[in-house]
């Protein structure tokens, strides 16, 4: 049997030097396959152990904060334009959305081929505490909070500020039980 193509292997990670060149701040070991696509790396800055899996789109907007061991999986995405800050030890699941800006669709018109004089951007902020988990393809709009701790099921759509220590699931979203802190934290960062 003939060995496979390398587009069959496993990823490559982009270069650690390329990496501190061009993002506002990366840590130690950061680990960022090829194939993701990251969008004003000067506004991003990444803690220590961190992994952003390939196909993962990161939009800047007006800054993005990711702390320590956190985890992108495949397909997930930050957009939206505004701000958003993510605590330690969080995983993101394949395919979630993390949504931080929208369009006042009472105020204008919409999309980006539209001139910015007969458009309306909101540009605000979501916040994911340290400890936090949001399963595969969860939605996160705009102005939410995570609480530490927190956790995220499957396909949810998150519109509301989450309780910490609390695992939340269904639609509409609610907490269906507590989550254990003492079980959970990992070894300081």
């Amino acid at each position: 049997m003939q060995n496979p193509p390398k587009t069959f292997g496993p990823g490559r990670l982009i270069d650690e030097e390329l990496l501190k060149n061009h993002f506002q701040k990366t840590g130690r070991q950061v680990r960022i396959f090829e194939g993701s696509r990251i969008d004003h790396p000067d506004r991003i800055t990444i803690g220590n152990h961190t992994q952003i899996d390939e196909g993962v789109f990161l939009f800047a907007g007006q800054g993005v904060q990711i702390g320590n061991h956190v985890h992108f999986a495949f397909g997930s995405s930050i957009s939206g334009g505004g701000t958003c800050s993510i605590g330690h030890y969080v995983s993101i699941g394949a395919a979630v959305r993390i949504v931080t800006g929208t369009e006042n669709v009472e105020a204008g018109l919409t999309n980006p081929t539209v001139p910015t004089t007969s458009r309306t951007p909101i540009r605000s902020s979501i916040v994911i505490e340290d400890h936090a988990v949001i399963f595969t393809g969860a939605i996160l709009f705009p102005g939410v909070r995570i609480g530490e701790g927190a956790v995220v099921s499957a396909g949810s759509l998150v519109h509301h500020n989450l309780k910490p220590w609390t695992i939340y699931g269904g639609h509409p979203l609610i907490p269906i039980k507590k989550r254990e802190k003492g079980k959970v934290t990992g070894p300081q960062s």
